[in-house]
């Protein structure tokens, strides 16, 4: 496999995975709760290695729960 074909089957498989996620988005106001955690975890453990990736998602769900706080 020469260069230009590496190229092309990354290009493609990053579309699929692209389309992948659109779908899921798509999708996610018609799942049921559990489905949608089951979703989540998936994609943590994609992530697990990825710091930047892990703090980003800790920031967002520790501004999350001081919103709960705030409501109450």
């Amino acid at each position: 496999m020469n260069d230009n074909d590496m190229e092309a089957t990354d290009k493609k498989v990053n579309e699929v995975a692209n389309d992948n996620l659109d779908a899921l988005e798509d999708s996610l106001k018609h799942m049921e709760s559990e489905e949608i955690k089951k979703q989540i975890d998936d994609m943590l453990d994609d992530c697990l290695d990825d710091k930047k990736v892990l703090i980003r998602i800790a920031k967002i769900l520790i501004n999350k729960s001081r919103e709960s706080f705030e409501d109450e």
